[in-house]
């Protein structure tokens, strides 16, 4: 039975934008001459997986003002800010001859998630301190790779497998954080890391009208390990890779 195609490229967030990340990389200057020529490589390269849907890191409440946004660039009255939804997932969209793209994040305060803000004495803990120190060194390779390296050759390195495991890492360290009567880190990862990126896997699951679909998702590449689990597990999409386009 044909399914539906996914392709999910897994990116650094080029704007400072506050999307809750633990953990912030150095920002490029993507507007540079440069940096356009290097984007304008990767929109041609994805270009060939024929997306029939653009789904975006953006919160689906926003989507009305999202696609006012898009149908505004598209008639040329709107210009790209730095945010990688503009300069990928805009652009992608209009070369492909989108009427529109989608908001599929969820991202809301849970009752019972911890504010990491608020945590007191674990912050001490060796556990917390083995995730932190990790995330730096994440973070901190992810910064020197990006700056000797193109834009296209960043995106093949931060979607390889041993990358999007290493991500996922951290997240494991986090799980360790706390006491048996106060699992703080545990709790934080499943009721709202696993929790938002099941409730992101539900919205890409949304979109399919048909079979046909060819659904291009653009992420933070800390959710990549979850959402191609989910969408493995789920046996509704053919899942294709960056670097069968990128590479």
């Amino acid at each position: 039975m044909k399914k539906s195609s996914i392709l999910i490229l897994g990116t650094d967030h080029f704007s400072s934008q506050n999307n809750g990340d633990l953990f912030m990389t150095e920002k490029e200057n993507m507007l540079s001459e440069t940096k356009q020529v290097e984007l304008n490589e990767v929109i041609t390269c994805l270009k060939g997986y024929r997306p029939t849907k653009v789904a975006l890191e953006v919160l689906k409440e926003n989507d009305v003002e999202l696609n006012r946004q898009y149908t505004s660039y598209v008639k040329g009255d709107y210009r790209l800010t730095i945010n990688e939804v503009d300069q990928i997932g805009f652009r992608l969209a209009k070369e492909c001859d989108l009427q529109g793209v989608h908001a599929v994040d969820w991202n809301k305060d849970q009752d019972g998630v911890p504010d990491f803000n608020e945590l007191g004495g674990l912050v001490e803990s060796d556990e917390y301190k083995a995730f932190l120190k990790l995330g730096q060194e994440l973070t901190d390779t992810s910064n020197s790779y990006a700056q000797n390296h193109t834009v296209k050759d960043f995106f093949l390195w931060l979607n390889d497998p041993v990358n999007i495991l290493r991500g996922q890492e951290i997240y494991m360290k986090l799980a360790l954080v706390g006491s048996e009567s106060n699992p703080a880190g545990a709790m934080w990862t499943a009721k709202y890391w696993y929790y938002r990126n099941l409730l992101i896997y539900k919205n890409l699951v949304s979109l399919i009208d048909s079979s046909d679909e060819r659904i291009f998702a653009l992420y933070g590449a800390g959710h990549l390990h979850l959402l191609l689990q989910f969408i493995k597990e789920g046996g509704l999409f053919e899942v294709e890779y960056v670097s069968d386009y990128l590479g």
